[in-house]
């Protein structure tokens, strides 16, 4: 209950429109399936359809002039200039070099790496956590009417297990957190030697395990079985346990971790030169997207 109302409170100050505190009652009257003590009800809060605006940002984006290069990797970033000027950046693939007025580098999972290769600090560092996620069957899409959240523990790399109503009208839940043995491995087993053993070798790793081994073994039973996994969800919504449904393709999270362990939850955004790193950004920074790019042009025209 006090972190709910702290969140009230943040949402509150940051101009949240119509958000409420509702008591069970009034719960049971927004979602009628859903069990609670007390709930924050942020009436305008949805979900968008990522593939889709990515794909008109790149058509307003090429109708303006601009390039995408997809399967381009970035070996590093060099500045160009004096020690109190902006200068310029160059920019190395494995193909050619640019030199560039202003670059914007948002590395999705290997910021870290990225930033080394150019110079900057390592930390903070990624650690890299799976989410899983389980797709209802049709039959129990109407359960719920929106979106429902569990209140997250801001200890832990995670929102906790939450009730989503897709685009499509279908019901999915997820994701846990799980330390992931690849940035990048999506399926199967996901393992990667160089970004498991770069996990092992990051002292900021073990002191964050050393105090959340109850989380993970909390946890494990949901990446093994799915009847745990929906179980999760079943604490707030009941009538969710033991339904039908299929896996989603898992998600992973960029993690920021400083070097004694505790977690980065904010936005991190480091300045070198013509370069602006975003170190970290986490959720909501799909959701906020737009409003992030707002701020990093901000920040480049001096506002």
């Amino acid at each position: 209950m006090e972190r709910l109302h702290a969140i009230h409170d943040r949402a509150l100050a940051n101009g949240v429109p119509d958000i409420a505190l509702v008591d069970c009652d009034g719960l049971r009257e927004i979602e009628q399936n859903a069990e609670g003590l007390a709930a924050l009800h942020s009436p305008h809060t949805a979900i968008i359809d990522y593939p889709g605006l990515t794909d008109a940002l790149v058509a307003d984006f090429r109708a303006h002039g601009g390039r995408v290069r997809f399967s381009t990797p970035i070996k590093s970033i060099d500045h160009r200039g004096g020690p109190t000027s902006r200068g310029s950046a160059i920019v190395h693939t494995p193909v050619d070099a640019q030199e560039i007025d202003h670059v914007i580098v948002c590395a999705g999972l290997q910021p870290d790496r990225l930033a080394a290769r150019s110079g900057q600090k390592r930390t903070p560092t990624v650690v890299p956590f799976f989410g899983q996620y389980f797709i209802l069957d049709e039959v129990h899409s109407n359960t719920v009417n929106g979106l429902i959240y569990p209140v997250p523990d801001p200890k832990y790399p995670s929102l906790g297990v939450h009730v989503t109503r897709r685009i499509d009208g279908g019901l999915m839940i997820g994701p846990n957190a799980v330390l992931s043995f690849s940035r990048e491995g999506y399926r199967g087993l996901g393992l990667n030697i160089p970004d498991s053993l770069a996990v092992a070798a990051d002292p900021g790793f073990w002191r964050f395990a050393a105090g959340n081994m109850a989380t993970a073994a909390r946890e494990l039973p949901g990446v093994l079985s799915i009847e745990r996994f929906v179980a999760e969800a079943a604490r707030y919504v009941p009538s969710l346990a033991g339904p039908g449904g299929h896996r989603a393709t898992r998600g992973i999270r960029a993690q920021a971790m400083k070097r004694d362990g505790t977690l980065v939850d904010d936005f991190v955004i480091d300045r070198a030169g013509a370069t602006m790193f975003v170190r970290n950004a986490p959720s909501p920074g799909a959701t906020s997207a737009l409003a992030i790019a707002e701020h990093l042009i901000g920040i480049i025209d001096g506002r």
